[in-house]
């Protein structure tokens, strides 16, 4: 790598992620790694494992890096912990909706406190590896049009415009996420 890309701030790491720099949004993931998962393993959600909610931790993280503006005022922290809460939330909910899961299982976002302090040195060091990993794993697990599919979905796009660029129906589109969420749990 050219770039030292570890002297860069967030808000600049978030805009290469941005415009493609898959190196860029390795670093800026392995920053924030251990407050996604500190995040994930406050919920009880019926139907996700922590590993689920981790997978749809780390994709509204990707979504937050590639949606940052930093002309909007905020840190980029707070914003991407609010994309993910608001995640999180989106999936309590359906959840509830699903099976009417009783509020006692679930935890409030709000009540999690400082992510920073939640895991050891050790536990940091996996979650890197185990990152890292995830990472060439899911470019060997998916098809092209798979990943074409999960790169469109993860810069905000809507089932419709997905759709649209790959000259498809919005039902096909769920398909394929679908199925990459098998994949990815599998």
């Amino acid at each position: 790598m050219g770039n030292n890309y570890d002297s860069l701030n967030d808000g600049t790491l978030a805009a290469l992620t941005k415009n493609g720099d898959e190196a860029a949004f390795e670093e800026i993931t392995i920053r924030y790694i251990k407050l996604i998962y500190s995040l994930t393993s406050k919920y009880n959600i019926d139907g996700y494992d922590t590993q689920d909610l981790a997978q749809e931790g780390l994709l509204s993280f990707l979504i937050a890096c590639k949606s940052y503006d930093e002309k909007n005022g905020a840190s980029f922290k707070n914003y991407a912990v609010k994309c993910a809460k608001n995640r999180f939330n989106d999936i309590s909910k359906k959840s509830k909706k699903k099976s009417s899961v009783p509020d006692k299982n679930l935890v409030d976002i709000d009540s999690i406190g400082n992510a920073e302090d939640e895991l050891n040195v050790e536990d940091y060091v996996l979650e890197r590896e185990y990152l890292k990993t995830m990472l060439i794993h899911l470019d060997n697990l998916l098809t092209p049009d798979e990943r074409k599919v999960f790169k469109l979905y993860a810069h905000g796009y809507s089932y419709n415009e997905i759709a649209e660029e790959i000259d498809s129906t919005p039902k096909n589109v769920d398909n394929i996420l679908q199925k990459i969420k098998r994949k990815l749990r599998g």
